[in-house]
């Protein structure tokens, strides 16, 4: 048996990683951007940020590093439930807060100012509207402004010998340029990820995974330009129509996908597989000539003929197909030659599916001695 889908991701995987809801594309950049954010983000208050305040002996501080990891906790799930603007509104409300009452303790100068950047960050690669991107941005500079305007350059309860403000410094210079260094990557990857995903989108089927129509052709257009000998397949499920109207249009997508699956067996790597339109695929073969490309097409029909689809528990629905085959010597140009091919195939549907067209009926002229039309010769499974 021939399974469609192969790989499945664990549904505890698929449940952190994914949204709990489809998102259009517009928003799916927005989702995976942040939500390598607030994996970033509870690392940083788990290994950094705790252990920075339980070392200076700031139980309050240290209490709002706490809540400020249960805000990134509880954020995380609104964003994976597609309450993308409100769970990043919480991490910046909380971060804003951080930042602030750092100041209020510490005062300037030992490098709490410089999270303003990352909450910054923050902001302008979250799903928020311009408008109030741009309004938060400015209420945290106000805010972040004053504080530090208001403040003194170092806590007077540190000695100007101590080593510890200093120790501080570094630590946040060295916190924060990690997080750019980490989110700009991550922002990177999940860009180039989603150019990748948006590019196979383009060139292929969504349902099948196989080549959609337009990727297809321009694979046999290619093919025609450089002079090269080729062979196509036009294949059409038998009875379509009816897997849909007994079992219905989800058991019909599957077989096809079940269909592709069997197809990609009997090919080679070279070899390229189209969804030319509904239960119709075309397949270009580089290289081949017609008693090749009738090979090819026989292997096809019997992956496919002994492989029947399992529907369901027990049920098993037996599929075959018809298949029109045409080589590039045989037409002036594609077009042509996607006609003879086409023309091939519904007539091997005509004549009975499950069979494989690949040459033209005689036409027999008939003469004086002989005027009655001969009878044109039944055709064979392979005719």
């Amino acid at each position: 048996m021939v399974a469609c889908n192969s790989r499945k991701i664990p549904d505890k995987w698929r449940s952190f990683a994914f949204p709990a809801c489809p998102l259009p594309p517009e928003q799916q950049r927005y989702f995976h951007t942040l939500s390598r954010l607030y994996i970033i983000a509870t690392a940083t208050y788990v290994l950094a940020l705790l252990p920075m305040f339980w070392l200076l002996g700031s139980e309050r501080l240290l209490a709002i590093t706490l809540i400020g990891l249960g805000a990134v906790l509880v954020a995380r799930e609104l964003h994976r439930r597609g309450y993308m603007t409100v769970g990043v509104s919480l991490v910046l409300a909380s971060m804003a807060w951080h930042m602030l009452e750092s100041l209020n303790v510490y005062g300037a100068g030992v490098g709490f100012e410089l999270y303003f950047s990352v909450i910054l960050l923050t902001i302008y690669i979250s799903a928020m509207p311009p408008v109030a991107k741009l309004g938060i941005s400015l209420l945290i500079l106000a805010l972040t402004a004053l504080q530090v305007t208001d403040l003194p350059e170092q806590t007077p309860g540190w000695h100007h010998e101590s080593l510890i403000p200093d120790l501080v410094l570094m630590a946040n210079l060295l916190l924060v340029s990690v997080l750019f260094a980490v989110i700009l990557t991550g922002l990177e990857g999940v860009t180039e990820r989603l150019e990748r995903s948006y590019r196979r989108e383009a060139t292929h089927d969504a349902l099948t995974g196989a080549y959609n129509r337009r990727a297809v052709l321009r694979a046999a257009e290619q093919m025609a330009q450089g002079g090269r000998t080729f062979a196509m397949l036009m294949i059409d499920i038998d009875f379509f129509k009816r897997i849909n109207d007994e079992h219905g249009h989800d058991v019909g997508d599957r077989a096809l996908c079940h269909l592709t699956e069997c197809l990609r067996l009997g090919l080679r790597e070279e070899d390229v597989l189209g969804r030319y339109g509904g239960e119709e695929f075309m397949v270009v073969l580089n290289g081949m000539t017609l008693n090749d490309a009738v090979g090819v097409a026989e292997r096809l029909a019997a992956l496919v003929r002994e492989n029947p689809y399992a529907a369901a528990a027990g049920q098993h629905l037996s599929m075959s197909v018809s298949i029109g085959v045409a080589v590039s010597s045989q037409a002036n140009d594609l077009n042509g030659l996607i006609a003879l091919a086409d023309q091939r195939l519904y007539r091997a549907k005509r004549t009975g599916r499950d069979r494989i067209v690949a040459r033209d009926p005689r036409i027999t002229v008939p003469t004086k001695e002989d005027p009655l039309p001969v009878q044109p010769q039944r055709l064979s499974r392979f005719g």
